[in-house]
């Protein structure tokens, strides 16, 4: 009995050193930064930026910038969930420093800035043409066939109600190059906005509104055309179409007396007979 215990006692401290040395190491802990820790230097913008190192934690990084952690979480807007998923690269704001001043070199003398431009005025002058036109078909639009109307008063007056301009139309007109019709035109007017209207001949009725506001830019020229028609177009015209149509009603109330008139002759000796 006793030479299998001793052979036990000898071979459970073999066992135990032979599992001692199959035994894998230890991971060794993550090295902590022992080392002076440099503050970045701040940006253009005055900001100062440090970028997450392997094995950094934000703990840490507030620690060596000398803030809080929750200091180092609000300038950087980090949510407390995401406090420890801080990958490494990523860029974080220690604070703010005032902005970067470029220095001169030794001996150097800042060069003086001139006064800025003075900005240009607008200026220039342009002109607006008015047509007084006779409007034969009552459309308000200038046709070729259509002539300019003598005896109108056309007038320009500037924003503050001052005329800069009158004329007396004679019916005469010219085309320009894009087939325009001219009409009379108001020259050197200045740049700015203007309100064109027109007075139609005696026995002349307006087929279009008889003012119109026109703004004027350097070296423009604006067409503004006003049509009429005679007093008495649009009422010999009505007057014939009534003229016609109390004639048409004539005739069938005649016809319809007739027919009336036949009908009862018809009646009339129908009934004599039924009383013979």
């Amino acid at each position: 009995m006793r030479t299998p215990r001793r052979a036990l006692l000898l071979v459970l401290p073999l066992l135990m050193a032979i599992g001692l040395l199959s035994a894998p190491a230890a991971a060794a802990p993550p090295a902590v930064q022992t080392g002076p820790f440099s503050t970045p230097t701040p940006g253009p913008d005055g900001r100062i930026i440090y970028i997450m190192q392997e094995g950094d934690t934000l703990w840490t990084v507030a620690a060596l910038a000398g803030i809080t952690l929750e200091e180092l979480m609000a300038l950087n807007g980090i949510q407390a969930s995401d406090a420890g998923f801080i990958p490494p690269g990523t860029e974080l704001q220690l604070g703010l420093a005032g902005p970067v001043v470029a220095t001169q070199p030794p001996g150097a003398t800042p060069t003086p800035t001139g006064p800025l431009p003075t900005p240009t005025a607008i200026s220039g002058t342009g002109e607006i043409c008015v047509l007084l036109f006779r409007d034969d078909n009552g459309d308000a639009r200038w046709a070729e066939t259509e002539p300019a109307l003598a005896g109108g008063q056309l007038s320009v007056a500037d924003v503050n109600g001052t005329v800069v301009g009158e004329w007396t139309t004679d019916g005469s007109t010219e085309l320009d190059l894009n087939d325009v019709a001219i009409g009379h035109c108001f020259t050197d007017l200045q740049f700015g906005d203007y309100n064109v209207s027109a007075g139609v001949p005696p026995d002349h009725n307006p087929t279009t509104t008889m003012n119109i506001g026109v703004r004027i830019e350097p070296g423009e020229t604006k067409y503004v055309a006003f049509g009429a028609q005679p007093s008495g177009a649009s009422a010999g015209g009505s007057g014939g179409e009534r003229s016609t149509l109390l004639g048409l009603l004539g005739v069938v109330l005649i016809l319809a007396a007739g027919g009336l008139a036949f009908y009862a002759s018809r009646f009339n000796r129908g009934r004599s007979r039924l009383l013979r």
